[in-house]
């Protein structure tokens, strides 16, 4: 029973996307230093040069693999050495970590991340890909 109690409350913990500000796109162009396709979340960590010249690492959360792979991903698509252009929910807290919405690959490839997709929506995959990034330039 205590151990029922305790994986119950990091569950819930772990599903909150509270950490994330959903009201605001924010776009990062960088190279991937690290990509993690596996459970329970996938993670793409991306090296951003920042206006002033300083390298900032941005570690960034997607959805399951399961879900991702039946919106068209695959754990191929994204290599570490990579440039990427990603639109993401930032933190509110202003710490370089965010959520994932939307990856476009140096090949041109489009790949959205279905987080936040219920139902069918979430079922039928990405409709009406964005064809360059919508977040505020990140600076």
């Amino acid at each position: 029973m205590i151990a029922a109690f305790c994986c119950g409350s990091v569950a819930y913990a772990h599903h909150s996307v509270a950490l994330f500000d959903r009201s605001t796109l924010t776009t990062l162009s960088g190279t991937v230093s690290e990509w993690k396709w596996a459970n329970p979340h996938t993670w793409l960590s991306v090296v951003v040069r920042k206006a002033n010249g300083a390298d900032e690492e941005w570690a960034l959360v997607g959805s399951s693999p399961n879900m991702m792979s039946r919106w068209g991903w695959n754990a191929a698509d994204i290599k570490i050495g990579d440039k990427v252009t990603v639109d993401i929910h930032p933190a509110r807290d202003g710490r370089p970590i965010g959520q994932l919405q939307t990856v476009f690959l140096s090949d041109g490839k489009i790949l959205a991340d279905p987080g936040g997709q219920t139902g069918e929506k979430l079922a039928g995959g990405p409709t009406n890909l964005p064809t360059k990034p919508q977040g505020e330039p990140y600076k």
